[in-house]
C-alpha cells in the first residue's frame, strides 16, 4: 500500500510521532513518503525517509513573522509581552492560521503530489488540515494522529474555515467540526486525558514509542546529590525565543523558587544558552545546563516544571511524574487546564507567577500524594495501551 505521511514543517510536530509512524509502516512493507515544507527535509531524509517536499509550506513562525499576517490572524496584541505573560490561542487565529494560512497552499501543493503519485491512504498530524482537505479533493482514505488533543477543533470559527477551504476546491461544506478526524483518529495519550465531549467513536488509542538516545545521561546531572528530592524545570526548545537578556525573566523566577526549596533541581535554560555565560539568578541547588535529555530523565524525577507543550506533557505522564505548569502560548493553556483537572499537576499563568507561589506549588505537588498517585494512574494507562506502530493493523 502507499501510504503518505503529512505534517506541518515543525521539528515538534513531524519528529516525536509522525515519523516513528511512518517508520513503523516501512518495515511493515508499505510504500511510504512524508510530505512537509524544505525547512525539515533532513529530518525526513536523515531518518532514511523519502521527502515529498512542498514548496509552499512553511513553519508557524515564518508565517507569523510577517506583520500583516499576524494583524490578520489577530495576533498583533497577544504577542506584546513574549515571555512574560501567557498568550492564549484563539480559535479564531488557530482557524485562520492551520486552515488557511498554512493549509490552503498545502493543500495545493499535495493535489499535485497526489495526482502523480496517487496514495491509496493519507495519514497527517491533526494540526495540518492541507493534507485532509487534498484527501477529500481526490477521494481518499485518511487518518490523523492526534499530536495536540487540546486544540480547538471543534470550535465554530474553526468549523467555518475548514468549510471555506473546502468550497475553495469545489468540495461541499459540512456540518460536522470532527470531520476531519471522525473516520480515525489515533491518539497517544490515553482516552481519560480527553474531555468526554472530545471522545470520538471511531478513535484508537497507542502508547507512543519512547525516542532512542544512546547517550548516557550527562554525568554532571547523574551525579548530583541525592538526598532530596529531584525536581526538573524546562520551558522547551523553543525558550530562547521567548525569554531574552532584558532583565529579570520566568527563568529567574524558576531560580528564586527553587532556592527557597529542600530540592535538587535540574533547570534547562534552552539550547545555545550557555550556563557559563548566564547572567540571570543562580542557587547553589540548581543545576543550569542548556539542553536536558527530557525524556531519559523523567522517570528519575519527583516533579516537573513544564511549559505544557504536548511533547512534554505526555513525556510527563509516562514517567508517572506530577507537574508545575507555566504555559506560555499555542494550546499550552489548555493542556495545563486539564493537567489540573486530572489530578496531575497544578500550574499558573506567567503573568500571575511569582517565586514564592510557584515554591509553594512545586512544595504541594512534591508532598501531597494524589498528584503523584494521579500520575501514575495516566502512567498505568498508557502502559496499558499498544504500541503506535499498531495503528497500521487497525486502519
Amino acid at each position: 500500500m502507499r501510504i503518505l505521511f503529512a505534517s506541518q514543517p515543525s521539528y515538534s510536530h513531524l519528529v516525536p510521532l509522525v515519523i516513528p509512524a511512518a517508520l513503523a509502516a516501512v518495515r511493515a512493507g508499505h510504500d511510504v513518503r512524508v510530505a512537509s515544507g524544505p525547512v525539515v527535509t533532513t529530518e525526513i531524509t536523515s531518518r532514511g525517509l523519502e521527502a515529498t517536499v512542498l514548496p509552499h509550506s512553511i513553519p508557524m513562525g515564518q508565517l507569523m513573522a510577517d506583520p500583516q499576517v499576524r494583524k490578520k490572524v489577530g495576533f498583533a496584541a497577544a504577542g506584546s509581552r513574549p515571555g512574560k505573560a501567557t498568550t492564549d490561542l484563539p480559535p479564531s487565529m488557530f482557524a485562520a492560521t492551520f486552515v488557511g494560512a498554512l493549509g490552503g497552499p498545502f493543500a495545493q501543493d499535495l493535489l499535485k503530489v497526489i495526482d502523480d503519485w496517487k496514495p491509496d491512504l493519507i495519514v497527517r498530524e491533526s494540526t495540518e488540515f492541507g493534507s485532509y482537505l487534498a484527501a477529500e479533493r481526490r477521494g481518499i482514505a485518511q487518518a490523523a494522529i492526534d499530536i495536540t488533543p487540546m486544540a480547538p477543533y471543534a470550535d465554530p470559527a474553526v468549523l467555518q474555515e475548514i468549510n471555506e477551504q473546502r468550497v475553495a476546491l469545489g468540495l461541499d461544506p459540512v456540518d460536522d467540526p470532527w470531520h476531519p478526524m471522525r473516520n480515525f483518529r489515533a491518539g497517544v495519550v490515553p482516552e481519560a486525558f480527553y474531555r468526554p465531549e472530545t471522545r470520538l467513536p471511531h478513535a484508537h488509542y497507542y502508547r507512543p514509542p519512547v525516542p532512542s538516545d544512546d547517550r548516557p545521561l550527562d554525568p554532571a546531572i547523574a551525579h548530583l546529590p541525592s538526598d532530596r528530592p529531584l525536581v526538573l524545570a524546562s520551558l522547551g526548545s523553543n525558550i530562547t525565543h521567548f525569554v531574552g537578556d532584558d532583565g529579570p525573566s520566568i527563568l529567574d523566577t524558576i531560580v528564586a523558587a527553587l532556592a527557597k526549596l529542600p530540592v535538587t533541581a535540574v533547570l534547562a535554560l534552552g539550547t545555545g544558552r550557555d550556563p557559563a555565560q548566564w547572567q540571570g539568578a543562580r542557587a547553589d541547588n540548581v543545576h543550569l545546563t542548556s539542553f536536558v535529555q527530557q525524556n531519559l530523565m523523567l522517570p528519575a524525577c519527583d516533579a516537573f516544571i513544564t511549559h505544557a507543550g504536548f511533547s512534554g506533557t505526555r513525556e510527563a505522564l509516562a514517567a508517572g511524574v506530577p507537574m508545575v505548569t507555566l504555559p506560555m502560548f499555542a494550546e499550552q493553556p489548555e493542556n495545563a487546564v486539564r493537567i489540573a483537572e486530572i489530578g496531575a499537576g497544578t500550574g499558573f499563568r506567567l503573568e500571575d507567577v511569582t517565586a514564592d507561589s510557584l515554591r509553594t506549588a512545586v512544595e504541594q505537588v512534591l508532598t501531597d500524594p494524589t498528584y503523584r498517585s494521579h500520575a501514575r494512574g495516566l502512567q498505568r494507562q498508557m502502559l496499558a495501551l499498544p504500541p503506535l506502530e499498531g495503528f497500521l493493523t487497525d486502519l
